[in-house]
């Protein structure tokens, strides 16, 4: 597992409940949004195809790991780790901390599409090989 992104996120009023707690499906919002951050930071190519709807990314598989809440006015940290790839798909990690205390644990799967035939489709080696590439230390 390799981490090759960091994104900041703050808790807003909007973001909670009636607890004072973060909802539950604010935290998939943050991690797409840090994933979002991550291709706009490092893959600026590959945001011009998703915005062509020639090709996209489809959350295939999600499992969500909720181990402590997040408050009003928090600072968090969303880190994404990538896992491992395959003809169509990449799987990541993302992290969700509070102060270094993990929070939030998320695993993905990505299906690479052909937006013209709706079909999943093999994504481009140099895409691939920059996945792989990166790295945050």
């Amino acid at each position: 597992m390799k981490k090759i992104h960091s994104s900041l996120v703050s808790v807003y009023y909007e973001d909670t409940d009636l607890t004072g707690f973060v909802y539950h499906t604010n935290y998939l919002k943050y991690a797409e949004r840090a994933r979002s951050n991550l291709l706009r930071e490092h893959f600026p190519e590959l945001q011009q195809i998703l915005n062509s709807n020639k090709f996209f990314f489809v959350v295939n598989q999600l499992n969500v790991n909720f181990i402590k809440p997040a408050s009003l006015s928090d600072n968090l940290t969303v880190e994404t780790f990538f896992l491992e790839n395959s003809f169509c798909s990449l799987s990541l990690k993302q992290k969700i901390f509070k102060n270094k205390i993990l929070l939030t644990e998320i695993s993905l799967k990505l299906v690479w599409i052909n937006g013209l035939n709706s079909k999943p489709s093999k994504i481009p080696e140099n895409i691939i090989a920059r996945f792989n590439a990166l790295e945050v230390v």
